[in-house]
């Protein structure tokens, strides 16, 4: 069966590209030896002359980003693509993106990842311009419309899908978002029965200061030790400055084996993953602390209620719940250890079970079987 595996701006064959769940998709449908796969991009956003000079003008105007993917891009990309068609002759088409099938003549069996959507987007996170945002639902519309099967990392996202843009309940598939993660670097779920130690051990990890919600982070870190909790935060994803209290690692680049392993070993020291994001679509990382055995505390935003189960593997928040609340589900479970382990093993049993990416690729591959 020969598949076009369509990339975007992101390279799927290396790990540190983005979230990383291109990484997986990929490999995961390649490895599968029922597929003869093609793989045309990704493509660079390089602006024209034109782009360019607006661009610079609007920024004069706005702190926002007028569009995620400028419109030459767009062209291009979909002349490529559809030269790949004609070269390749897919059985199907597979990707995460809408942008380079903007322009595709999709005449065969399309099947589409979204982890997000536009209509979800523009609500919580305003990055670009009321243009830019109505120009990307229309090219998004056109790759929901056409695609035989629609694949999302939540069952929020999946009501806008169904609600909003309109599409067939029974070609929408929902699985949480996985993590890839080497399989050596894995501890055995035997070794994961951990206690919290007498300084509690909370691990953020994120790239955006604010859409993360590290400022509430630092706050919850604070209060915790006011109330005589004794708590540390460990922040990796980006740099600051160091207090009695919380530490930041700065980036770490997983294609250096080093890196990757100080990454992980960042799991296997800590006590909980703290998620306080305002908005996120599919929170990888709360997959990557459940390879750990480690629960996350986080809110109702986004499709983090997918990524974690409330009670079992964590704890969900209502929506930006402020920092008193973190404080008061984290000090519950310092002071009921059974509950803690019961989160702690319910997680691993869930990365075991659907979060790592050889149970999610399985089931991506049936899906993409379902429709050719």
């Amino acid at each position: 069966m020969k598949l076009l595996y369509v990339a975007c701006r992101w390279d799927p064959t290396i790990q540190d590209e983005y979230s990383g769940s291109d990484f997986g998709a990929y490999h995961m449908i390649k490895r599968d030896e029922a597929f003869d796969v093609s793989l045309v991009g990704p493509f660079e956003d390089k602006p024209n002359f034109t782009e360019r000079v607006y661009t610079k003008i609007y920024n004069t105007f706005s702190s926002k980003r007028w569009i995620k993917y400028f419109p030459s891009t767009i062209r291009e990309s979909g002349k490529v693509v559809n030269a790949a068609i004609k070269e390749f002759n897919p059985d199907i088409i597979f990707s995460k993106y809408s942008a380079p099938m903007v322009n595709v003549k999709i005449n065969r069996p399309f099947v589409y990842m979204c982890d997000s959507t536009i209509q979800w987007t523009k609500k919580y996170w305003a990055e670009f311009s009321r243009l830019g945002f109505q120009i990307m639902e229309k090219w998004e519309e056109k790759s929901i419309k056409e695609c035989d099967r629609i694949i999302t990392f939540s069952h929020a996202n999946a009501q806008i899908i169904r609600e909003h843009y309109h599409k067939d309940p029974d070609k929408i598939r929902v699985m949480p978002i996985p993590a890839y993660i080497p399989g050596d670097l894995i501890p055995n779920k035997d070794t994961l029965h951990k206690k919290i130690g007498e300084k509690l051990n909370i691990l953020l990890i994120g790239k955006r200061f604010n859409l993360r919600g590290v400022d509430i982070a630092i706050e919850v870190i604070g209060k915790l030790n006011q109330r005589g909790i004794p708590a540390k935060l460990t922040i990796a994803g980006m740099a600051g400055e160091d207090t009695d209290h919380v530490h930041y690692k700065g980036v770490f680049n997983k294609e250096k084996p080093e890196e990757l392993h100080a990454y992980y070993d960042l799991f296997k020291a800590a006590d909980l993953l703290l998620h306080p994001s305002r908005f996120h679509a599919a929170g990888i990382v709360i997959s990557e602390a459940a390879a750990f055995g480690v629960p996350a505390i986080t809110n109702d935003t986004g499709g983090l209620a997918t990524s974690v189960l409330d009670g079992q593997t964590g704890i969900v928040l209502p929506e930006g719940s402020p920092a008193d609340s973190y404080c008061d589900a984290i000090a519950s479970l310092v002071e009921d250890m059974p509950r803690y382990e019961s989160l702690s093993i319910a997680a691993r049993e869930r990365f075991d079970n659907e979060l790592n990416w050889d149970k999610a690729g399985a089931r991506l591959v049936n899906i993409i079987r379902e429709v050719v």
